[in-house]
């Protein structure tokens, strides 16, 4: 199985973000400031969109926001494919800073792939978070 990473629009994003990351809230919560503007990405297996993330950048650097993998298919490695492919658009934008807020159950996963937590946990609602990145300033 091979997954096809390719450009999509915020509103292609939304029914996932939402499934994934805030069920419990309105579709609205998963709207971001920016949206109109950013890079928003998705993974598809057979047709089937089963990843999202979205990139916004900010001079040298670039957020990751709303990364979400369809619970169906995750632990079978395309989110790190997607995150892959995220980093060398990061890249290729000569961007020296790849940044988000990872939620305190995926920070495994993150260091796995190379990034550092920087700072303390925080909280958004009751979900534990930290801010987590990775210079670019190498190849990817």
């Amino acid at each position: 199985m091979s997954i096809v990473i390719k450009a999509i629009s915020a509103g292609d994003t939304l029914p996932l973000r939402h499934k994934i990351l805030w069920p419990g809230y309105p579709v609205e919560h998963s709207l971001l400031d920016g949206d109109e503007t950013a890079l928003h990405f998705g993974g598809f297996l057979e047709e089937k969109l089963i990843c999202v993330a979205s990139l916004f950048r900010d001079g040298q650097t670039v957020r990751l926001r709303k990364f979400a993998t369809d619970a169906n298919f995750q632990g079978l490695g395309f989110g790190s494919l997607m995150l892959q492919h995220l980093l060398k658009v990061a890249h290729d934008l000569d961007a020296e800073v790849f940044w988000f807020d990872a939620r305190e159950t995926a920070v495994p996963f993150y260091k796995r792939l190379g990034f550092s937590i920087d700072g303390n946990r925080f909280f958004k609602g009751d979900i534990p978070y930290f801010r987590m990145s990775k210079s670019l300033t190498q190849e990817p």
